[in-house]
């Protein structure tokens, strides 16, 4: 398991433990075995320098084989039947290789049987086959396969680890340990050469794969750049060989230009080898030279410190009993004392924790509603109180992030408030100016005799009413209600009527067989404001010449009523964005529609909010948009009355 995903997987309770666990262990340990140990340390350890050193070599030959062998199986997944034959030479040498380090690490599990089992805890022999037929028959994804051989080789990096922390001086350890870090970039390199090829094979590159690899090349630059800053004498000057090398700088130019490149997704034009500074073939081979290069270091590493280990080895000869007792009791104290602050740290954390989510998922919503109503706000009673240390300091971070939430809603509401008495103001000095027009033009009207002067009263008459529904847009954005309201119920083909009347472009409206029913008339003046702005938008989004069907028909739900442009239509996301829009209408801020010039939808949305119709845009059977309204059943009444009858308020 990685690191991130071990991050990711194992609580922090569990990583709480493991750190008090693992001292405690150690030193229980040290102290049960020491005086056993220490009386054979020199000898054994002279025989564990002399096995160890033996195994570098099969080492190096199964890392390469896996590794080699694993880049293999990601091209013939991806389809690339050229890698037959060598994937079968591949393979064989990875059995050879295996075979070679098995044969060692039996040998020195006869000095340390608890070796082997560090070796090969991924039971490497019993998977493989399995693997292997899985990608003969082309079932096992590709990510699986790579996971699989990665872990291969990372069993024999635990066991040089495993093998670092039980060598017989801490001097001998840190070389050991700073020896993993060439072998751990090598494998990094791998794996990043590994899915490059597949990445160059298949021309795509996903999001979470240029990631993968973007940590692939960060972990391999940052083992490389941490083993320059350890080594001495002639490994140094090994590696400044490797690092100064033109594979190397090649090799870094090539992984700077993929990562540069970005993602490539299925809809992409992929990844053309013209991009990049080195081909397929070349890249392979730069990391192939600069890997075997890396491994080569780590041998001579490895190797340098085993010899180091021998000489060492006769001088451990210490009597540690007295010593030992005194580390066990030392341990137990320590086990002790650390468990009992351990629970005491993780029952405040899982305090924190649930405080916490109280305040995030009820406290502090029922806090921005009361704010919204008016009410005070007790800053107080909100706070979260765990003293002042760190977890104390974490609690405080968290109270700062509460009380800038609560002041950005009640900044928020007060804009809002603001924003809304101002439209709200607006509307209803134009609606009383409008009002005024329109009397005085009906009575214009009714007086003029002449009939072009008469033709242009009504267009006048016509604007000053789509004047009044812009202000009633107004009233409808701030909360309010309209002034207009019906006491009675009007037939539906009123509404609609009306609705085209007060469409700017009503002559291209054309209306057809409407169902002979009545809307009640406290939803009158909003459904004639909701029709006329879909109306509005078909013929704004149309060509002039071309006509606006207003089609309607009973459904089981209630009054369907269809408005077909013939215009241009939308893009898919735009239409999705709308009717989003129009199913679930935001709270009406400047922020709102600061990105959307389509007020009018807005404003039908609230309006459709307000009384539980459905609105919602596809695309017409002309290539343009249309607009599908559906009134509920609650809305309508069977008995139809003469408009002559209707009793209007203004």
């Amino acid at each position: 398991m990685t690191s991130a995903r071990w991050r990711r997987v194992v609580s922090v309770r569990t990583r709480v433990l493991v750190i008090v666990l693992i001292p405690s262990v150690a030193l229980l340990a040290v102290g049960v075995g020491g005086s056993a140990y220490l009386v054979q340390s020199g000898r054994e350890a002279n025989r564990f320098a002399e096995l160890a050193r033996g195994t570098s070599g099969p080492s190096i030959m199964m890392i390469e084989a896996f590794q080699e062998e694993r880049r293999l199986s990601l091209l013939f997944l991806a389809g690339d039947a050229s890698t037959g034959l060598a994937l079968a030479e591949a393979r064989k040498q990875s059995d050879v290789g295996y075979a070679a380090v098995v044969a060692q690490a039996n040998a020195l599990s006869e000095l340390r049987p608890d070796l082997k089992e560090g070796f090969f805890r991924v039971g490497v022999g019993q998977k493989v086959p399995a693997l292997r037929a899985a990608i003969d028959a082309r079932t096992i994804p590709a990510a699986d396969a790579f996971t699989a051989y990665s872990m291969a080789v990372a069993a024999i990096i635990n066991g040089w680890l495993i093998s670092a922390s039980v060598a017989p001086d801490s001097h001998i350890a840190v070389e050991l340990y700073k020896s993993v870090h060439a072998l751990r970039a090598a494998e990094s390199i791998s794996r990043t050469s590994g899915l490059g090829s597949l990445v160059l094979l298949t021309g795509q590159l996903s999001p979470e794969l240029l990631v993968e690899l973007a940590g692939y090349i960060g972990d391999g630059r940052g083992e490389i750049a941490y083993v320059g800053s350890v080594l001495q004498g002639a490994h140094l000057d090994r590696w400044k060989a490797i690092t100064a090398g033109s594979d190397w700088q090649r090799l870094r130019a090539m992984e700077d230009a993929i990562l540069e490149h970005g993602p490539v997704t299925g809809s992409s034009s992929g990844i053309s080898v013209d991009e990049l500074p080195l081909t397929l073939t070349e890249w392979q081979q730069v990391a192939g030279k600069v890997r075997r290069d890396l491994l080569g270091l780590w041998e001579a590493q490895s190797v340098d410190a085993h010899f180091e280990a021998t000489e060492q080895g006769n001088r451990l000869n210490r009597n540690s009993l007295a010593a030992g007792a005194g580390v066990l009791s030392l341990a137990l104290v320590a086990f002790l004392a650390a468990l009992v602050l351990a629970n005491r740290f993780i029952a405040r954390l899982r305090r924190l924790r649930r405080e916490t989510l109280e305040l995030a998922d009820e406290r502090l919503p029922d806090t921005i509603r009361r704010l919204s109503g008016g009410e005070e706000f007790d800053e107080a009673a909100d706070r979260l109180d765990f003293g002042t240390d760190e977890i104390g300091h974490v609690a405080d971070a968290f109270n700062r992030a509460h009380q800038a939430a609560v002041a950005a809603a009640v900044a928020e509401a007060k804009t809002r408030a603001g924003v809304n008495a101002v439209f709200v103001k607006i509307a209803h000095r134009s609606q009383g100016v409008v009002h005024r027009q329109l009397a005085l033009l009906d009575k214009a009207e009714r007086e003029e005799q002449e009939s072009d002067r008469l033709t242009l009263l009504f267009q006048l008459d016509h604007l000053a009413t789509r004047a009044r529904r812009n202000s009633e847009n107004l009233i409808v954005l701030g909360g309010e209600q309209p002034g207009r309201k019906w006491r009675h119920p009007v037939p539906l083909v009123d509404v609609v009527r009306g609705a085209a009347a007060e469409s700017l472009d009503y002559t291209r409206i054309h209306v057809r067989k409407l169902p002979e029913t009545q809307i009640v008339g406290a939803a009158v003046t909003d459904i004639i404001h909701l029709l006329a702005e879909l109306a509005d938008n078909a013929t704004a989004f149309s060509p002039p010449d071309s006509s606006v069907e207003v089609t309607s028909g009973t459904v089981g739900k209630g009054i369907a009523i269809e408005i077909s442009d013939q215009g241009l239509g939308m893009s898919a996301a735009d239409m999705a964005a709308r009717n989003a829009l129009l199913a679930q209408p935001p709270d009406f801020s400047v922020a709102t529609m600061s990105g959307d010039s389509r007020l009018g939808l807005f404003v039908v949305a609230k309006l459709a909010a307000r009384h539980g119709i459905t609105v919602r845009l596809t695309a017409s059977d002309y290539g343009g948009v249309k607009a599908i309204v559906l009134i509920p059943r609650s809305l309508t009444t069977a008995t139809v009355q003469r408009s002559s009858n209707v009793a209007r308020v203004q």
